[in-house]
């Protein structure tokens, strides 16, 4: 599942965390500590996809506004939206463009569980906007 502006929810290690269990979320709170000096309960590691209801997300996604415009339109990403220079989806994606510099930084295996879901958000997002405008080829309409 990717989120309005390309991060993969799914692959976040927050994503369904109540599901995963208090161990889970406990790792998860230390590793987050670690990495970005967030300083969250174990507790508040859940949450379930960026456009979901707001009791069911991470409390800090509740303040983006290309998850917001998204909701509003009824549309499932940015890249179902017409328009291409939006300020709110700019704002969203610059959050995690500093985050594959980590990969200088962490190990192999914390950059693949806490970092690789905020990566390329960017590509995936474009890559995501073309296959919406590219016509279907032959035999699949």
């Amino acid at each position: 599942m990717m989120s309005a502006c390309g991060v993969m929810c799914s692959d976040c290690p927050a994503y369904r965390g109540t599901d995963r269990g208090p161990a889970h979320q406990r790792q998860v709170a230390e590793a987050w500590h670690r990495i970005y000096g967030l300083n969250e309960p174990p507790a508040n590691i859940a949450c379930g996809g960026c456009l979901g209801p707001d009791e069911d997300l991470f409390h800090t996604m509740g303040r983006c506004r290309a998850r917001r415009c998204c909701l509003e339109k009824g549309l499932r990403s940015c890249a179902e939206c017409a328009e291409v220079a939006c300020p709110a989806l700019e704002q969203a994606q610059a959050v995690w463009d500093s985050v594959p510099a980590l990969a200088s930084r962490l190990s192999a295996a914390d950059f693949d569980r806490y970092a690789r879901p905020y990566c390329a958000h960017r590509e995936r997002l474009a890559a995501a906007r073309a296959a919406r405008r590219s016509p279907p080829s032959p035999g699949e309409a």
